[in-house]
């Protein structure tokens, strides 16, 4: 648990260092049921904080019994902060979580704009709420494609608790697009509450980008242009192609690097570096003139694998994996790691077992190897989150699963709004875990590669049982604000 935290919080630290040796740190300390930010009251607030200051017009608060705006209140230090002249353009951002550490060097501007994002979206204003469940698993500088994915995923997640209620869900993303133009026109607003402060400031310029994320997601709701998105739930891209199998370059710029480095005890650190195809998301092996024995397909051969033995020779998860086997053969699952992981987006570190870092590698590589099976989680490929908890997975994953019901829906087919084959999906999943477990131990490996997979293997069990035993109940806090506007 990183410091600072204990049970009823959860802390999100953004650290910002400059070139020039200074460092400023801002902790968002929040409820960790609600999510409710948690700051001391001050004596008084600036003039600009105040309700009736530029209020947004669609606003539903009332000033006489509300004297402040939250979000104005919440983002005083930090406006004060981003006003006053900053030592260089650029800067190194370390953000940690009780899960995670990320960092880059970005902008400024950047820097302002995603930390502004987390406290907007749990400063308690009644239309950025619905954003809220994003805060609590925040992705720092997320991309446009990024964003697009969490914002409709996340939408889906808070219409599927609402259909437990037996109320009606927005199934065809109706609400969504009136949502973003609501959240466009309290960025607007506060773009002009903001020039009442200063016309040249970081914050102002976080917020224009932040309307800019907004503008785009309408865009695509309104031209109905997912394109990117929806060819990750396309059946021919994640089923697997074998006359389409990726050998080549792996320098090539038209790959996705994943870096992992290894750091244990004092030995020199290990990388090893995944790549994926830009476009297929298919992994990227290079060349080999012979594969090991025990990545044929008739080795230990998943008993729900649809592939030929006749036709298909090596299995390809295994053929996927097999390079990982043999660099991590020496390592046992105690052994404590340093573990950073370097994409374009950011990077991540953390300081866990060898055997977190090898199972969220491992699950990377098997999702985009071109197993038929493992094949239909290739969305949250393009979405990779090492070292992600149970709850980061149950989230992400049933808001793969219920965006893939979206698309399904949209090409006029009977969609799975109740989730019934999603737990289907992962016991199938566990079958291919159980099976490749079996397949390792006709090799002589240590037992680092072995609990990977038993990892995630109860990863899988996990969301099976959260979904059959209807145990979603700690995700609904998240979703207060939708179920608010049910009500009303």
């Amino acid at each position: 648990m990183t410091v600072g935290q204990n049970s009823d919080t959860w802390t999100i630290n953004y650290k910002l260092s400059y070139p020039d040796g200074t460092e400023h740190t801002f902790p968002i300390v929040m409820n960790s049921q609600t999510l409710d930010i948690i700051q001391e009251e001050k004596e008084s607030y600036p003039e600009w904080t105040k309700l009736q200051c530029q209020k947004c017009s669609n606003c539903p608060l009332d000033e006489n019994e509300n004297l402040y705006c939250p979000i104005a209140v919440k983002i005083r230090d930090v406006v004060d902060f981003f006003c006053k002249p900053q030592p260089s353009k650029n800067v190194d951002v370390s953000i940690e979580t009780p899960e995670h550490t990320y960092s880059k060097n970005v902008e400024v501007k950047t820097a302002a704009f995603s930390l502004l994002g987390v406290f907007m979206v749990t400063s308690g204003c009644p239309i950025m709420d619905k954003l809220r469940p994003m805060a609590r698993f925040h992705l720092p500088f997320a991309t446009t494609i990024e964003t697009t994915y969490r914002s409709i995923s996340n939408y889906l997640i808070a219409q599927y608790l609402i259909s437990l209620q037996e109320k009606k869900a927005d199934w065809d993303l109706k609400d969504l697009k009136t949502m973003y133009e609501n959240i466009e026109t309290v960025n607007m607003h506060f773009r002009e509450r903001l020039q009442e402060v200063s016309n040249q400031n970081y914050a102002l310029s976080a917020l224009i980008q932040l309307d800019s994320f907004a503008s785009y997601i309408n865009m695509s709701l309104s031209r109905e242009a997912f394109f990117t998105v929806e060819s990750l739930f396309n059946r021919e891209f994640q089923e697997n192609d074998l006359a389409d199998s990726k050998e080549g370059s792996e320098d090539s710029n038209e790959n996705i690097s994943y870096e992992y480095e290894f750091k244990i005890g004092s030995n020199a650190p290990k990388k090893f570096t995944v790549f994926l195809d830009h476009q297929t998301l298919k992994l990227v092996n290079a060349k080999k003139d012979s594969l090991p024995a025990w990545t044929e397909l008739q080795c230990k051969k998943c008993p729900n694998c649809p592939l030929d033995e006749k036709k298909v020779k090596y299995c390809p998860a295994a053929t996927g994996v097999c390079d990982v086997i043999e660099f991590f053969k020496e390592i046992t699952s105690t052994e404590k790691a340093t573990i950073g992981v370097k994409t374009a987006e950011r990077n991540y570190s953390s300081n866990l077992t060898a055997t977190v870092g090898i199972s969220a590698m491992m699950g990377l590589i098997m999702a985009s190897s071109g197993c038929p099976i493992l094949g239909r989680l290739k969305p949250l490929v393009r979405n990779h989150l090492p070292f992600a908890s149970n709850k980061e997975t149950v989230y992400r994953s049933i808001g793969m699963y219920l965006l893939s019901q979206y698309f399904v829906a949209k090409s006029g087919k009977t969609p799975d709004w109740e989730l019934k084959d999603f737990t289907k999906l992962y016991d199938e999943i566990n079958i291919v875990n159980k099976a490749f477990c079996t397949r390792l131990r006709e090799i002589t490996v240590k037992d680092a590669n072995l609990n990977a997979l038993i990892k995630l293997d109860c990863f899988a069990q996990q969301i099976s049982f959260t979904i059959s035993e209807g145990n979603i109940a700690n995700l609904q806090a998240l979703f207060k604000a939708h179920f608010d506007q049910e009500n009303k």
